[in-house]
This record gives C-alpha cells, sequence and structure tokens, in this order.
C-alpha cells in the first residue's frame, strides 16, 4: 500500500515540457519531484509510504502511485530514476570485468533471478564503480510509465556530493536518515572506507552502528565531525544521546528555495536535504 504523506505544490503547471521528473525508490518510500527547466527549482513534491504486504506486489505499488500523485503521470522528456537499496557495492575499477560485480553482489547478498545488476562510475573519483542491483518488476514498471529514463543509485550521489568538496575532515561519518533506515558513509584520512545501509527501530540500534564503525577505524570521539541530514528531528532522544558521544556534530542543511519554502515552517531545513541534492 502507497500513502502519500507529503505533498508540496506551487502554483505552477506541471508538464513534461517545463519541467524534468526525479524519483527516489526505497523499500519503505518513495519520492516524486518535479524540477522546472526554466529556474532549476522543485516545483512540486511527493513522499509515498510504503506499507507493502505479503498480498502486495510492486505493481500494486505504481497503480496506487499513479492513482495518488499529480505529478508522476506527465509525459516527461527527462526523468531520473535513483533506486535508494542496500544492494549495493563500491568496486575498485581495475577489478571490474563483465561477471565480477554479479559474482560480488551474488556473495554478500545471495544470487537472485529477480534481479538485474546495473554499474554506475562516480563523477568525484575514477577509482570505484557503484555496482548495484534493482528488481527487474521495478525496471520493467518504469519502462511501461516512462519511453526513457536514466537510472541510478542514491549511494553514488552521496558519495559525488561530499568527494567534490575542496575539503573534507581527517575523521567524517556522514549519517543520512529515512523513516526506517539511514545510510553511513565513512572517511579517514580523506579516504573513502565504507558506505552502508543499516535498518533501526531504535535510538540504540543507531548508536550500535554507530560505535562499531569508531572502534573498528579507531576514530577520536573528540576529533571525528558526524554530519547529519535527513528524515530525523532535532529534538530527540536520538539526537540528544548522539550530542553526547559526538562533541562534533553538523547538520547538512539545505538552503530554502523552491517548493520546500512551503515546508519550512513544519520541517526542518535538514530534512529535505537528500532529496534535494538528488535533483542537482
Amino acid at each position: 500500500m502507497a500513502r502519500k504523506k507529503i505533498g508540496l505544490y506551487n502554483e505552477e503547471t506541471i508538464n513534461g515540457s517545463t519541467h524534468q521528473l526525479v524519483v527516489e525508490i526505497a523499500d519503505e518510500a518513495f519520492v516524486c519531484m518535479a524540477k522546472s527547466d526554466l529556474t532549476g527549482e522543485i516545483d512540486a513534491f511527493e513522499l509515498f509510504s510504503l506499507d507493502k504486504s505479503e498480498q502486495d506486489d510492486w505493481n500494486d505499488i505504481f497503480y496506487e502511485i499513479k492513482t495518488g500523485s499529480s505529478i508522476f503521470n506527465n509525459n516527461y522528456k527527462k526523468v531520473t530514476c535513483y533506486f535508494n537499496t542496500e544492494e549495493a557495492i563500491m568496486v575498485p575499477e581495475k577489478l571490474l570485468t563483465a561477471t565480477s560485480a554479479e559474482d560480488y553482489l551474488n556473495l554478500i547478498y545471495g544470487e537472485s533471478v529477480r534481479h538485474e545488476v546495473k554499474y554506475e562510475k562516480l563523477i568525484a573519483t575514477k577509482v570505484f564503480i557503484n555496482a548495484y542491483r534493482v528488481r527487474k518488476a521495478i525496471t520493467e514498471l518504469l519502462g511501461r510509465q516512462f519511453i526513457i529514463f536514466q537510472t541510478a543509485h542514491t549511494y553514488s550521489n552521496l558519495l559525488n556530493d561530499v568527494m567534490r568538496r575542496p575539503f573534507i575532515d581527517q575523521q567524517f561519518i556522514k549519517l543520512q536518515f529515512y523513516s526506517n533506515h539511514f545510510i553511513l558513509a565513512v572517511w579517514k584520512d580523506e579516504r573513502f572506507q565504507l558506505i552502508q545501509s543499516y535498518r533501526y527501530n531504535t535510538p540504540e540500534d543507531v548508536l550500535y552502528y554507530l560505535l562499531r564503525i569508531v572502534q573498528q577505524y579507531q576514530f577520536d570521539l573528540s576529533d571525528v565531525l558526524l554530519e547529519i541530514s535527513g528524515m530525523i528531528e532535532v529534538e530527540t532522544s536520538l539526537m540528544l544521546q548522539l550530542s553526547k558521544i559526538f562533541p562534533r556534530i553538523e547538520m547538512d542543511n539545505m538552503q530554502t528555495s523552491g517548493i520546500f519554502k512551503m515546508a519550512e515552517s513544519e520541517y526542518p531545513l535538514h530534512y529535505f536535504t537528500p532529496f534535494y541534492k538528488l535533483s542537482l
């Protein structure tokens, strides 16, 4: 079942001749954004919560999104679909062959005939290829919905955003929160170390994974920079506990622009940052 949790719209008419569509698909959420070709701003934003039961499949999900969305059904000249899935690995380019990425994915996540493997070179570095896999049912449904669409992975967007910065702290951890999971990325001595998704139910789950990373990479808690963005409120027990453990915390706040100005009074600035950066 797909339920629209957030719908933000301005008075601009959304159509495929003046806008492009950016979609992000995760196990628990589906995001649609209409970006103006003229201004570069987001003119409409929708977030659907996916409460899938054993009886639901992606055909049902797409039908409910098409029924409930005000922007998904337009004929766009450009469509970009991001996959926010955990089944992804960073493969050194020199180790990538026609079959190696699929072998690595099968080794880590198990073999699957229901998935297809995709590859993506990180713009910010020539060292790694992002190899990930997506359910064939999803790409088939996207192919029926759109004549042409581009695919990408949320990990690549996050890594490119950080690695294009002129400076990265010696000990740096990036946390990007969603409703039921978070993405954790790690740099040490300005070198990329890890990116992975973790599901969580309680604040203790997040703290466990973070402290395990701190121990594994022998980080100095007084020196490590923890950057946070996404669907987390500042006034929560989790943020309170994080502030007690990590003296250096920064929120990755986006500049209020486009449709997100409407939500500024209801949501903190960092709430939409991961989605907004998909459109840049």
